[in-house]
């Protein structure tokens, strides 16, 4: 259970991580805005997001003076996503990369290398983020009294800690974390592609003198950061479906996994599992609110108005249909991996392509509708 913050009523939105899944938050957001949340400006006044959800999270609160054409910007960004705007997918490039991980993993040993530090080069997501993410606006919303605080996590590669980067205003009190860092800083475009590069895939991140990987990989408790800023109620949304555990197969495979298949089970557990565990957390903290009724002013938990909202079908289904949209020269590379049905999950997070988000926009905006009843509760609570 966390402690209570001094701060007070304070609404938060929680965007966890999940790579090309991220299409689907905007077009949850979308939704909401349909509903008339957000029309007169931003509905929320703390963000928090790692991953795919920083840079959501990032261009929302670049452009949270005009929220409803914040909140279409993002659609119109992801809506329009080509792969080469994201990682280089030209032949020269591809194998280059693949030429020094054959090099440096076969010889690395007698020549002294090092080994290349990512699958792919995410250089292009630097530009486009440049381009269409104005990240010195989050200050000056802060500065007005827009926002009350913008947060995005990220791990430190050097000591393997979290770090949760904390743009608020000066006088706003920070808390402490077993194993993580919270640093008050005037978040960046850096600080973005430090949260969202993905383990393996993408390349890490230097900020002064410090490497930084996808915040989810440390990001056990997705929700501490709302919670500690004040936040008494918090919107989340995630990236998988709520489904209940798949049964055993009746005829289990003959070979075993192949690499794709635990690397789709790897990016499932650091991306997708953590704000699940979080929210089952969080209730069961409400829960013991609520038993403990007159505890009297000493009791130091408060209830937390929470409103999860998740995919309602399976997302790598989508991808299934689409694969053949990856740029056939990392698609190239995947097969490496396993084949084409081993290689959805992996596919899901890595099909940054105009089709695929164009879906998940679709997806997460009726999802959202679908939730009217809800939504417009937790609004007026």
């Amino acid at each position: 259970m966390i402690p209570l913050s001094p701060l007070d009523g304070h609404i938060a939105l929680v965007l966890t991580g999940g790579g090309a899944r991220g299409a689907y938050q905007a077009g949850a957001m979308q939704g909401l805005l349909e509903l008339g949340i957000g029309r007169d400006g931003p509905p929320f006044d703390v963000l928090v997001g790692t991953s795919a959800g920083a840079l959501n999270v990032g261009a929302l609160a670049a452009h949270a003076d005009d929220w409803p054409a914040s909140v279409a910007s993002l659609v119109e960004l992801w809506e329009g996503l080509e792969p080469s705007q994201v990682f280089r997918t030209d032949i020269r490039s591809i194998g280059a990369l693949g030429a020094r991980w054959i090099r440096d993993l076969s010889f690395g040993g007698l020549t002294h290398r090092s080994a290349p530090k990512s699958l792919l080069d995410s250089g292009p997501l630097r530009g486009l983020l440049q381009s269409r993410v104005p990240a010195a606006r989050i200050g000056e919303h802060i500065d007005r009294g827009l926002l009350h605080a913008v947060v995005v996590s990220a791990v430190d590669l050097a000591t393997a800690d979290g770090v949760a980067f904390v743009d608020t205003l000066p006088g706003t009190p920070l808390w402490t974390r077993r194993r993580w860092s919270v640093e008050r800083t005037h978040l960046g475009i850096d600080h973005l592609l430090a949260s969202s590069a993905i383990p393996i895939f993408f390349p890490s991140v230097r900020i002064g003198s410090r490497d930084f990987g996808d915040g989810s990989v440390r990001n056990t408790n997705p929700l501490s950061p709302a919670i500690h800023l004040g936040a008494r109620r918090i919107l989340t949304i995630g990236v998988r479906s709520e489904a209940p555990p798949a049964a055993p197969p009746a005829h289990p495979p003959k070979q075993a996994p192949t690499i794709a298949e635990i690397a789709g089970v790897l990016l499932d557990a650091v991306m997708l599992d953590a704000i699940e565990m979080d929210i089952a957390h969080t209730q069961r903290v409400n829960r013991s609110v609520l038993a403990c009724g007159a505890c009297g002013p000493d009791f130091p938990f408060e209830h937390v108005d929470l409103l999860w909202l998740c995919p309602s079908m399976a997302i790598a289904a989508i991808a299934r249909d689409l694969s053949d949209r990856i740029p056939p020269i990392v698609r190239y590379l995947l097969r490496g991996l396993g084949n084409d049905d081993a290689t959805t999950e992996l596919a899901s997070y890595l099909l940054f392509e105009a089709e695929y988000s164009r879906r998940l926009v679709a997806l997460g905006r009726s999802d959202a509708l679908a939730r009217a009843q809800d939504i417009r509760a937790f609004f007026k609570s």
